[in-house]
């Protein structure tokens, strides 16, 4: 009969630390993905929307459910950075259209607005953005997407007019400003094309 070598108190010891250890990990694990999950449904629920890709391209450019509120401001500060600086016109616009869509002073979206303004964010934060709000503009309905893209446009053209001007009015804007501006109007025309090939499809 085989020998049973008895399992020494600091063995079992060890064990137990393992397991404990290995359970822990795994409660963390559990916690941080449901953490995330809650995360996503904040960032969905701001903009009414459900699509994982949009949720996960949120989480990827770094928006939360704090920031996401300025999600929409992000374009007319590209327009504004676009020349390398940011004027005090062109803050004090922008600091105008952010009061005008509830971004309270002191929020955290405030905050991180004031950062965005203080130092630019990397050309590829303004890419992924205008990629998100490209998507979102696709699943909204009509009356909603029109109302964004000309709200976007309304937006920048008055940033773009702070320094300067517009079509005439005051000093011409620089050759880059134009070209975002054309930029972003032929970015919405696709857009409203392929929202409307899909809406048709669905028909």
């Amino acid at each position: 009969m085989a020998e049973t070598r008895a399992v020494s108190p600091r063995s079992r010891s060890k064990e137990d630390e393992y397991f404990l250890r290995t359970e822990s990990e795994l409660l963390e694990k559990v916690r941080v993905r449901a953490a995330k999950a809650a995360e996503r449904r904040a960032l969905g629920e701001y903009h009414g929307v459900e699509d994982e890709e949009i949720l996960k391209a949120f989480e990827e450019a770094g928006y939360d459910r704090e920031t996401v509120q300025i999600l929409h401001l992000v374009p007319i500060l590209q327009v504004a950075w676009v020349d390398g600086e940011i004027s005090k016109a062109e803050r004090a616009e922008i600091l105008k259209i952010a009061a005008a869509r509830n971004v309270a002073e002191g929020s955290p979206a405030y905050e991180k607005l004031l950062s965005w303004l203080e130092t630019p964010p990397p050309p590829e934060f303004f890419e992924r953005t205008m990629g998100i709000i490209s998507r979102l503009l696709e699943l909204f309905p009509e009356e909603k997407r029109l109302a964004l893209q000309g709200d976007v446009m309304t937006a920048s053209l008055a940033v773009a007019s702070a320094s300067g001007g517009f079509l005439g009015f005051g000093g011409k804007v620089s050759a880059d400003e134009k070209y975002l501006l054309e930029k972003f109007a032929e970015g919405f025309e696709k857009t409203h094309r392929a929202a409307l090939e899909k809406a048709a499809n669905k028909g």
